[in-house]
């Protein structure tokens, strides 16, 4: 096989991979469990834990401050954790139980493009971490209620559009996807229902999420290598068809 030949072969397969979309269903067998893990057609596996902690959920700044393990509940449609209002995700401080997230994890970079959460009231709030080394939290939003949109932070351009929220489910689309990161935390920006006088949490339940599977470092360099040789064997060919 001649150099081009092998060129092509290892550009071709890479450049015509398309952009990898995947969702994943949180929703099966109900019970209690201390994790679960999440398979999509085509995709990576996802991991899930619940996790508690006690700071306000705005003061959130390291995987670190999430220190209590918590159970997460799941019935046919989605995921919420066990003794949460409604075993959904909750973040009222007066309940005297630690505050909820969910951490995600990933074998790959995943770049966020949407979310179906259920049992929303109209206040309900919705924070998105992405853990960088050393458990570093990066906040990609969002200052905004669940049930009229996602207003972004001051220090974030990322906005979410609601299609639809119907019975208590909203779903979510990202205006751009999410940066990339293998492990996300999910939670909610504000701690406690104020409509209510701090006697209902600020959660929602987990139904779906979506996202683009980011190209792993090995493929991008395989990528490069083909079409660098494409280019020198090209390079090469015209430089004899000069000479003869």
């Amino acid at each position: 096989m001649s150099r081009f030949c092998i060129a092509l072969a290892l550009a071709v397969p890479v450049a015509a991979m398309p952009a990898q979309a995947v969702t994943w269903a949180f929703g099966g067998s109900s019970g209690s469990f201390s994790a679960l893990n999440v398979s999509s057609v085509g995709g990576p596996t996802l991991s899930v834990t619940a996790l508690g902690f006690t700071p306000a959920p705005s003061t959130l700044t390291n995987l670190s401050q999430l220190s209590f393990a918590r159970q997460i509940d799941r019935t046919a449609t989605g995921i919420g954790v066990v003794g949460g209002a409604n075993t959904q995700l909750d973040t009222n401080a007066t309940r005297g139980d630690p505050r909820e997230a969910f951490l995600l994890t990933s074998p790959q970079a995943l770049s966020i493009t949407g979310v179906r959460l259920s049992v929303v009231d109209l206040n309900d709030s919705f924070q998105l971490y992405g853990v960088g080394a050393g458990g570093a939290l990066t906040s990609l939003g969002f200052d905004g209620t669940v049930s009229t949109g996602f207003g972004g932070l001051a220090s974030a351009v990322n906005t979410g559009t609601i299609t639809t929220n119907v019975g208590g489910v909203s779903q979510v689309t990202f205006n751009s996807p999410l940066t990339a990161f293998s492990s996300f935390v999910m939670t909610t920006r504000a701690g406690g229902d104020v409509l209510f006088g701090g006697d209902r949490g600020q959660g929602y339940r987990l139904d779906a999420l979506s996202a683009n599977v980011v190209p792993e470092p090995a493929t991008w360099a395989m990528l490069i290598l083909g079409f660098g040789l494409v280019g020198a064997v090209l390079r090469r060919r015209r430089h004899l068809v000069a000479i003869a």
